[in-house]
């Protein structure tokens, strides 16, 4: 399983080259290029989204175990 604070970082990366590809294709009137942006930005948010979930899935897992171990 992935790293979930890593899969947060490559998820923002993600954004910040989908932005930057959006912006040169908005400048180039490049609509395919655009197009690429958005879809590269919307794959950043959702690695983020799923970096997250699986951060508060191991805190809970590990709450978890702490309560049943009585630690």
């Amino acid at each position: 399983m992935a790293n979930p604070e890593r899969e947060q970082v490559q998820g923002k990366g993600e954004q910040v080259v989908g932005k930057v590809q959006k912006a040169v294709g908005a400048a180039t009137d490049d609509r395919e290029m655009e197009a690429e942006g958005e879809a590269r930005e919307q794959q950043g948010r959702a690695r983020e989204t799923v970096g997250k979930a699986k951060e508060k899935l191991a805190d809970a897992a590990h709450d978890l175990k702490q309560a049943i171990s009585g630690d």
